[in-house]
């Protein structure tokens, strides 16, 4: 008793727990819960807001990249139309051997290869070379090698793609590797810019192709970018990588690109957070403003996610200590609550040893301990007159039993006598008559109602018990009524309580039938209906009025044990709800000098 009365040993058993776990809950509700809360919305605006203003700034620099570029570009356009456009141009791509020019020819030469030479725009400061390439010569002019015959031209790996496309298009874009001069061990990258010529003739005669270098475009988007924007892809409408640091990835596929399958997807400008690979980057994408070109950045968020994971420790630190200040907390005021929890235990245990005047005693002021205690010894002792009580009822039960069982002898006597009275009326009158015909059906029916070992009989015995009982009532009421049948053979095997259509069909004739003047008609009908069977009763009688109707049809919704009229449709009633459930019963249905018909419901049961 001494270490039960310990809140360790509860505690340890657990039996202190719903207390304990309830002080603590309500700890972490009012006190944990909001600080953690306050903690982590922090934390989520706060990374909210620094992944707004990176995305803010990281769209401003790309969109001042993308201007520049788009100038750029530009500039490139027109340097290559002005040059497509020019005289001296249109001669040279006429000549069949402009290797032999005469002195007109070569100054002609001279002057287009210096026009070719881009020195005060924006552009010139990333463009390695110019071709200007005849169709009917095969040369090319070159404004760092010079004239060559393309066959000995050493960058000639373009031409067979040029030859390709310049019958369906007259400006493309394509990123190559090449090498200009011999002996050179590394291939340059470039980006070169397709246009065919000359611009005033219909038939094309050759083509301007301006040579981009990728690593000087590279220096170049380095100084204009910021150093927000790590990463830079170019793309044209196809998705294929014109530029990008990484000279492995040029000509793939943007959606070959791990980091960019998603922004593939979203068409709009918003920057994006993706996480791959334990990095999270900010992928921000722009559609030139001069062409169908497309600009991505690619941003490692390396700092913000240093300082999401600094905020993260301080959120768990805050919350590791509220829940150790919250256990903390939880265990004293549990032991606080036990000291009178102690008191009433030990009146629970033994509640004998307490009596008003002990209660008195060991707690002189009224308090809550004292009403609690109490109500423990008054409960106890109406528990035990409850057990006195119950005692004598069982003794009463018993007796109940003792006297059903013998009577379940008495109704084994009259059968067994109506067969000897059975016999005796056979031998007496040579043979069968009206009253042995009656003896036999009586005692069929006796014999249903005692030899059927369950409750539940199938539909057909059912049916055969009321043709019994209808022998008997019509030797008395001879032409008094008829009775149609019209039962579906599918339910016939369905079991259903014994004895309950005679009480039914009884009470047809005797309060229907019978006050009528006249033959009457008695109909039983039964169907299968969805999971139910439905069995009907109507009788052409005299038929009740609404509010007796109304009254029956109550009492055996609400108190189907009620007295009074009709006690064999009660009983059925009863019978059936107590058997299937009170969803199920009898419903009853009449109108004055029509007649009246009682309704059967009853789960199927195979």
């Amino acid at each position: 008793m001494k270490e039960r009365s310990n809140i360790w040993f509860y505690i340890k058993h657990f039996k202190i727990h719903s207390i304990f776990l309830r002080n603590f809950l309500i700890i972490v509700c009012l006190m944990i819960l909001p600080v953690a809360g306050m903690s982590a919305a922090v934390y989520v605006v706060y990374g909210k807001v620094i992944q707004e203003e990176i995305g803010a700034v990281h769209h401003i620099a790309l969109s001042r990249l993308r201007d520049m570029i788009d100038m750029t570009i530009r500039e490139v356009d027109e340097f290559a139309l002005q040059a497509a456009a020019d005289p001296a141009a249109g001669r040279l791509f006429a000549e069949l051997r402009p290797d032999r020019a005469d002195v007109d020819l070569f100054n002609h030469i001279h002057l287009l290869r210096q026009r070719l030479t881009p020195v005060t725009k924006l552009s010139g400061q990333f463009i390695n070379s110019v071709y200007l390439y005849m169709d009917t010569s095969g040369y090319v002019l070159s404004t760092n090698l010079g004239l060559w015959d393309s066959q000995w031209f050493l960058d000639s790996g373009w031409i067979p793609g040029y030859e390709r496309r310049k019958s369906s298009e007259s400006y493309w874009v394509s990123a190559r590797e090449a090498t200009q001069y011999v002996g050179e061990q590394r291939e340059r990258h470039f980006l070169s810019f397709f246009y065919t010529a000359p611009l005033d003739k219909k038939n094309k005669q050759g083509a301007i192709v301006v040579n981009v270098d990728a690593a000087r475009l590279g220096q170049f988007i380095n100084n204009v970018s910021d150093p927000y924007l790590e990463d830079i892809y170019i793309a044209d409408r196809d998705g294929t990588v014109l530029y990008n640091r990484d000279l492995s990835l040029i000509n793939r596929q943007l959606s070959d690109i791990a980091p960019l399958r998603q922004q593939m997807q979203n068409s709009g400008s918003k920057p994006d957070s993706l996480s791959s690979e334990g990095t999270t980057r900010s992928i921000t994408s722009l559609r030139s403003q001069y062409n169908d070109w497309t600009f991505i950045s690619v941003l490692p968020l390396q700092v913000v996610q240093e300082k999401n994971a600094y905020l993260r420790r301080y959120v768990f630190v805050i919350f590791a200590a509220g829940l150790a200040v919250g256990l903390l907390l939880a265990l004293i005021i549990a032991a606080k609550v036990f000291q009178p929890i102690r008191k009433v235990l030990s009146i629970v245990e033994d509640p004998d040893k307490w009596s008003a005047v002990e209660l008195e005693r060991r707690e002189p002021r009224l308090n809550e301990i004292r009403q609690i205690a109490a109500t423990i010894v008054r409960s106890h002792g109406e528990r035990i007159e409850l057990e006195q009580e119950l005692r004598k009822r069982l003794t009463l039960l018993k007796q109940a039993q003792n006297v059903a069982l013998q009577s379940q002898i008495n109704p084994h006597f009259l059968y067994n006598t109506l067969e000897t009275i059975n016999w005796n009326a056979i031998r007496l009158t040579g043979g069968e008559n009206k009253v042995s015909e009656m003896i036999a059906s009586l005692a069929m029916l006796l014999r249903l109602s005692l030899e059927t070992p369950t409750n539940l009989i199938p539909i057909r015995e059912e049916l055969e018990h009321v043709q019994h009982y209808l022998d008997l009532l019509a030797v008395r009421y001879k032409n008094s009524f008829a009775i149609e049948w019209k039962i579906e053979e599918s339910i016939r095997s369905c079991r259903i309580p014994k004895i309950t259509l005679q009480p039914i069909v009884e009470n047809a004739i005797y309060h229907g039938i019978k006050p009528k003047r006249g033959q009457g008609v008695v109909r039983i009908t039964g169907r299968r209906q969805g999971e139910q069977i439905v069995l009907d009763v109507t009788d052409d009688g005299v038929g009740i009025g609404p509010e007796q109707t109304g009254r029956i049809n109550a009492a055996m919704r609400e108190d189907y044990s009620e007295p009074g009229d009709h006690i064999g449709i009660k009983n059925v009633n009863q019978r059936i709800k107590l058997t299937f459930g009170d969803e199920y019963g009898l419903a009853i249905s009449s109108e004055p000098g029509i007649g009246t018909t009682v309704r059967l419901t009853m789960p199927v049961v195979e």
